[in-house]
């Protein structure tokens, strides 16, 4: 996600020691006792875990809205955690100690797999509820015209992924659906080996993807789109320099999920208050929203079954 302003709420001291302890530790403290529940059936409780995306100072200073809304929707006391990674908040929903997450599709989806985790929101960015990986390069020479601006005033064109044989590629994760499953499988359909016929290097972040290919570092990059917004402000010509030439199928959206032994009630309620959460700040500019500054979350819709089935599908291929 992009780096946005800060929104003004937070209660700093509280957030700053929670993320400073280990995540063994910060699951500890902050999960209520399972057994436990109030006159409704539900838990005393809830316990609702975010996978980093942003600096850690910008993202508790957005949490504090998020759970206070729930609180008052549901009425019992929410808590937030951050965990060092996605793979932590699986396994915390997997054992009970997280209820509620905002999760990306590959976690979801292992997320599911593993602990039938279940999907309940699908999020919503300028309209859309998927997204897809852009590949981007310096050489006009992968453009079968030359690149022109984009909607966004960036440059784009119609480029040739069959010339990537032999060429350093940046990927950013290899867990990551946009950063390099569903690209390493346009490779493959092409007869390239991701692994054997590219050089390919993980550089981590999505910002970091572009930069590489920005520098010069490497020949080309992949990333979500359009990912050449995160570091436009602090290098106004990446548009410029840094062509979009590619791009893969849509890849679903993330979203919200409860723990599948969660009351039918509660998973209903929960996923309304995140509804209404999102619609309550609708009218502010979108550097003062919680979602917008953790996730750019605009709004959400309800999740179909098998929302993450193609990211699956793309998984078990790339396992192959």
């Amino acid at each position: 996600m992009s780096p946005n302003p800060r929104s003004e709420t937070a209660h700093r001291p509280r957030w700053r020691r929670l993320l400073a302890l280990p995540l063994v530790l910060a699951l500890a403290s902050c999960c209520a006792d399972p057994a436990a529940s109030d006159p409704r059936g539900w838990p005393s409780e809830l316990v609702l875990g975010l996978v980093p995306a942003n600096e850690a100072e910008m993202m508790v200073e957005n949490l504090d809205p998020i759970s206070n809304y729930l609180e008052e929707r549901l009425g019992m006391p929410v808590r937030a955690f951050v965990p060092q990674d996605y793979t932590g908040l699986v396994e915390a929903m997997g054992s009970g100690r997280a209820d509620i997450a905002m999760l990306p599709p590959f976690a979801a989806m292992l997320g599911a797999r593993r602990y039938d985790i279940q999907a309940v929101l699908i999020s919503v960015r300028n309209g859309e509820t998927g997204y897809h990986t852009q590949w981007m390069t310096r050489d006009a020479s992968l453009c079968k015209q030359p690149p022109v601006p984009g909607p966004n005033g960036m440059l784009r064109c119609d480029g040739d992924l069959a010339q990537l044989r032999g060429r350093t590629i940046a990927f950013t994760d290899p867990n990551s659906t946009t950063g390099y499953l569903f690209p390493a499988q346009q490779l493959f359909k092409l007869g390239i080996d991701p692994e054997r016929d590219v050089r390919g290097i993980f550089v981590r972040s999505h910002d970091a993807a572009v930069l590489a290919v920005y520098a010069g570092d490497t020949d080309v990059a992949v990333s979500y789109n359009d990912a050449r917004n995160m570091v436009k402000a602090q290098y106004p010509d990446v548009g410029e320099k840094v062509i979009v030439f590619n791009r893969t199928v849509d890849v679903p959206n993330d979203g919200v999920q409860v723990r599948a032994d969660l009351p039918e009630d509660l998973k209903q309620a929960i996923a309304q208050a995140f509804v209404d959460f999102a619609k309550s700040q609708e009218h502010l500019p979108r550097e003062q929203r919680a979602l917008w500054n953790i996730y750019e979350i605009d709004g959400f819709v309800p999740a179909a079954p098998g929302v993450y089935q193609p990211v699956a599908d793309v998984y078990d291929q790339m396992r192959r």
